[in-house]
């Protein structure tokens, strides 16, 4: 076997489809066409002389011979990782990396001001901001690719630690001709719209696909966007009705652009949590009051621009 042919572009391929699930998902991640993923695995298998993923409609399984070659490569790549943060950081002491993801709701709601205030309150660490969908950066938390995220419905994996911040009322968002004045609406009448949601990953559509479940009913998703603008246009055209946190309609809601309500009969709400993997707490365990103050900071800018739709959880 050639050991050319088994390149980094080619592992990582690999290993974001696995972690992803979809092939397509793996190329959107990886910012690369589909085709070229595909042939990057297909040319990875015939290096191995093996079958690695099992394709079908749903996107990927992952074979026997999938599984080791992802264990020991997830295993590589955490070193590298790591080999290229302690060789960067030489010569630099005194300063030191640290990563926060936040979803595009609240970059919108607080990212400048996490930019600034980190600058004041973490004057030691050198401080980056990485937009994504919750999902993604819980992911990337995970691997190792961010030091901290703030993240919605996250759920507990090995390795993750969670810590529940903020609890938000779930927003019915449409175009104002559908409004009706009250400013909230029955879970029942919500499942009568149609929607447009993001991906099957998208913590909305999560939420009310489970609910309608619940009830026997089907949420009659219309039209699919993966993108925070394109679902804010359908709505802002009245083809569709959604679900977001209000971070994501604030500057619509308040030129009356589009209108918001709770969701109650049940009263619907979602978590953001602060997501931390067990071995950045390591990394950083000397920095750890510091940061700390400054993500609660953080939570309570979040609480106060969302007046009276989200509380700090004690």
């Amino acid at each position: 076997m050639n050991l050319h042919n088994l390149t980094l572009r080619k592992l990582q391929c690999f290993v974001k489809t696995v972690e992803l699930g979809s092939i397509t998902h793996a190329a959107e991640s990886l910012c690369i066409a589909q085709p070229a993923l595909s042939l990057n695995i297909k040319q990875l298998e015939d290096a191995l002389g093996v079958a690695l993923l099992i394709r079908h409609a749903r996107g990927v399984d992952v074979t026997p011979a999938g599984e080791l070659l992802y264990s020991r490569v997830s295993s590589l790549f955490e070193l590298l990782e790591v080999t290229v943060k302690d060789v960067s950081s030489l010569g630099r002491s005194a300063e030191r990396f640290f990563s926060l993801g936040m979803p595009s709701s609240l970059v919108l709601l607080v990212g400048t001001d996490a930019v600034l205030s980190a600058k004041k309150l973490l004057p030691r660490l050198a401080f980056s901001l990485r937009e994504d969908p919750s999902f993604a950066l819980v992911d990337a938390v995970e691997n190792r690719e961010l030091d901290v995220a703030l993240a919605y419905d996250a759920s507990e994996r090995p390795g993750v630690w969670l810590t529940s911040m903020v609890q938000e009322d779930v927003l019915f968002v449409t175009h104002p001709d559908m409004h009706d004045g009250r400013d909230a609406i029955s879970l029942d009448e919500v499942l009568g719209f149609n929607f447009v949601f993001g991906g099957r990953r998208d913590v909305g559509r999560c939420l009310m696909e489970r609910v309608a479940h619940e009830r026997g009913r089907t949420l009659n998703i219309v039209y699919q966007m993966r993108s925070i603008a394109g679902i804010r246009e359908i709505v802002l055209r009245g083809m569709a009705a959604t679900v977001m946190p209000y971070g994501a309609v604030a500057s619509e809601l308040g030129s009356g652009r589009l209108t918001a309500r709770r969701i109650v009969d049940p009263r619907l709400t979602q978590t953001m949590s602060v997501v931390r993997s067990t071995k950045s707490m390591e990394v950083f365990a000397e920095f750890e009051p510091a940061i700390m103050d400054y993500l609660s900071a953080l939570a309570a800018l979040i609480v106060e621009r969302q007046n009276g739709l989200a509380r700090l959880i004690s």
